[in-house]
This record gives C-alpha cells, structure tokens and sequence, in this order.
C-alpha cells in the first residue's frame, strides 16, 4: 500500500532526475555552444563547424557582433548573407555579416537600431539593396510601422530558450554530427554562410538542376509581381523609408556607407525584359541615385557610394552547365540569384578601393548614370553574342509562367 510518505519520497526522486536532466542539458548546450554564445572552446571535430540556426538568427547575430566588437557590418538579404565575406582582407578584422536571408532593408534598419542602443557607432557599412523588395502596387495604401519595443525581459528570455529547451539540445547533437560532414550547412564566427551543403547538390544532380530549379520559380514571381516603386499618395515607400533611416544612421555615425546593387546573373536580367521588368529595374537606380543625391546635398562631405554591380559582364554572363552534366562547376554562380563568395571577394575589393577591377562595380551617381547604361547596353550585346541561349531559355521561362497564371 503506498503511503504518502511513498508519494513524497517519488516526488523528490522524480524532481530531482527531471533537475539533474535539465542541468545536463543545459550544460551540453553551453560546453557544445551550437550559436557561439558562450564563447567556451572550440575544439576541431567536437564542435567548431555549427550549424546554421533556424530561430533567432538575429539574436545570434547580433550578439556575435557585439561579441566581436565589430565595426564594419554587412546588411542585406540572403544574396549579401551567402555572398560577402566579412572575413575578405580588405574589410579588416573587425567586419560581421549581419545580412539575413528572407529579410528587407527594414531588418537592416532595426539592426541598425539594436547597434545604435548597445552603444556601437559602425566606420563602414555594405549596405545589399533588392530591387525586387522594393516593388509595390502604387493604388494600395502602405503598412504603418510601428517599431519593435523591446520588453525588460526579451534578451532573458530568448537566451533562457537557448540554453535549456530541446531544439537548443537537437541543435547541439548537430553541432557534433556536423563535424564529420564533408559539406555543411553551417555559419562562420563572424555571421557568413559558405553555402558548403551547395557542393552535395552540385555534385548529386549537377548545376543545371540546380538553376533550373531556381528560375522556374523566378519566372512565376517575375509575371506577377507589382509594377510600381511608390505609393500614389505618398510617394514613398517602406523600404524607401527603410533605406533614408539607414542612411540617417550612417551619417550621424559619419560612417563610410556603400549601397549595393546586386549583380544578377544574366539569366535573371534576361527574364526582367522578358517580364517587362526592366524598366522599372532602370526606374529604381534612378530613384536609387536621387536618394543618394540628396543625402550628399543635406550632408556635404558625407562619404556614400552607389555601386551598381549589375549587368551582363562575363562575371553574369558565366555559362549555365548543360542538363545532365553533373562534373561541370560554375565559379561564379550557385544559381542565377545567389553569387558565390569568389564574386562577392571582387565585389568587397572594388568597394574597399582594393581592387582593379574597373570593369565590375560601377560608382553610379547623376553624372554617370548615362555611361552606367551604356555600358550594360555593350556587355548585354556580347553576352547575347556569346550565350545567345540564356536569353532563349529565358523567354521560355516567361513564356510558361505566364502560361500557367493564365495571362
């Protein structure tokens, strides 16, 4: 017959296992350190490859800056996040990717926010501009953004999730598992992710697949997405308010700010034309550049450069592997959207001043704006020369989008 004096003594037995289970939890967590938040050792096949996280990736980034004492940032979606190294040579050592996949200029804004309240005043900042972001239906009326508060207890909460719930556990039992793979998906210290898993699928299905796969889903965006960069009313946008605030920040911390037009392999400008994108694609440098002019014009001596990476140089124009090859490797592309590192290494040297690559990476402003046209008017005449089938390939793809929404 059990008795309460049974009940009590299973109690504390119980409690003290489920105890002595959190605790060793929590302690694999901290000694594993799968978000590199408590800065124990890393050690080479225990646990210095980590996994790329799928929640807070902005608490964990920001925290790995702070951490680093970082002084130059990189802000943009997952083109800057998977393309520019902050460990290039040219950005010194105190550089950090907070680029986030999936996110607009207005995560970059609100990062901005966070560095600002830690007391971090940035010296450079790359700042990965997306045009497709910036594209609205000019009749709708715009959301009203209303800034994040931060609660007392936000940072303790979402650290106490990250040291002792399970997905903190599962993530750590990766770190380790990650350790022997060959390609994985993974962050570094200071924020980039080298899109290793990449090589497997490269490797496995080849290149082709690889872009097809992301053009067809292109396509389909490009034939419905808006026409317009400003709301009727307003004249604005958020991301062009998102984009002003970032440059606000810049200017109060006197910092040496560089706007970033990605460089889109020639298959994904080939399908703007096709969609009839590229006007707007022309509109939206140009309200890039009477942006920038205007910042110069309230701030003179400020030190902001537009760079326009886009184009149809032989960088872009890189040959697309035929269907079936799977031996056949791109250097520049993982897919027509995304840049591999080696490209956004030329692009960081330009930036910095570090580099000769005078023919990738144009200053754009008011003055140049008309040799910036005819420029990629030549490289677009050649690169249709030399891969005449990029642009084929690419009117076929508008063509079944459209097709298959019924236009």
């Amino acid at each position: 017959m059990t008795t309460e004096r049974d009940f009590k003594r299973f109690l504390t037995v119980g409690g003290i296992i489920v105890a002595a289970g959190v605790i060793a939890s929590a302690a694999l967590v901290a000694v594993i350190d799968p978000y590199r938040l408590y800065g124990m050792t890393e050690m080479a096949g225990v646990n210095q490859v980590k996994p790329l996280p799928t929640r807070y990736q902005n608490q964990i980034k920001m925290h790995g800056a702070l951490k680093h004492q970082a002084d130059t940032f990189i802000l943009g979606n997952s083109r800057a996040e998977l393309g520019l190294n902050p460990e290039h040579g040219a950005l010194g050592a105190s550089a950090f990717n907070l680029a986030l996949a999936g996110t607009s200029l207005g995560t970059g804004r609100e990062q901005l926010e966070q560095l600002q309240a830690a007391g971090v005043k940035p010296k450079r900042l790359v700042v990965g501009v997306e045009f497709l972001d910036f594209l609205l239906d000019p009749s709708k009326p715009l959301p009203v953004r209303e800034p994040k508060v931060k609660g007392p207890f936000d940072d303790f909460a979402w650290q106490a999730d990250a040291l002792f719930s399970m997905d903190s556990l599962s993530d750590s039992l990766k770190t380790l598992r990650l350790q022997r793979v060959s390609d994985p998906q993974s962050i570094t210290a200071r924020g980039f992710n080298p899109l290793r898993e990449y090589n497997k699928f490269a490797r496995d299905d080849g290149y082709y697949s690889i872009f097809q796969q992301r053009a067809v889903e292109n396509a389909k965006r490009f034939v419905r997405v808006p026409r317009g960069l400003v709301n009727s009313e307003t004249g604005s946008s958020p991301n062009i308010d998102n984009l002003r605030a970032i440059l606000a920040h810049g200017v109060r911390d006197q910092a040496d700010m560089h706007l970033v037009i990605y460089p889109y392999h020639a298959q994904i400008l080939a399908m703007f034309e096709e969609a009839g994108l590229a006007g707007t694609f022309a509109e939206w440098k140009a309200l890039l550049v009477s942006e920038v002019e205007k910042l110069r014009a309230a701030n003179p001596g400020v030190r902001l450069t537009l760079w326009d990476f886009s184009g149809f140089s032989s960088y872009q124009c890189e040959a697309i592997p035929a269907k079936g090859d799977k031996k056949a490797k791109t250097q520049w592309y993982w897919e027509a959207g995304h840049f591999k590192p080696a490209l956004g290494d030329i692009m960081l040297s330009r930036v910095a001043g570090a580099s000769a690559a005078e023919n990738f990476g144009f200053a754009l402003d008011r003055s140049t704006a008309l040799d910036n046209r005819e420029r990629i008017a030549r490289e677009r005449a050649a690169c249709a020369s030399a891969q005449p089938e990029i642009f084929e390939h690419a009117r076929e793809l508008i063509s079944k989008a459209r097709g298959a929404r019924g236009m």
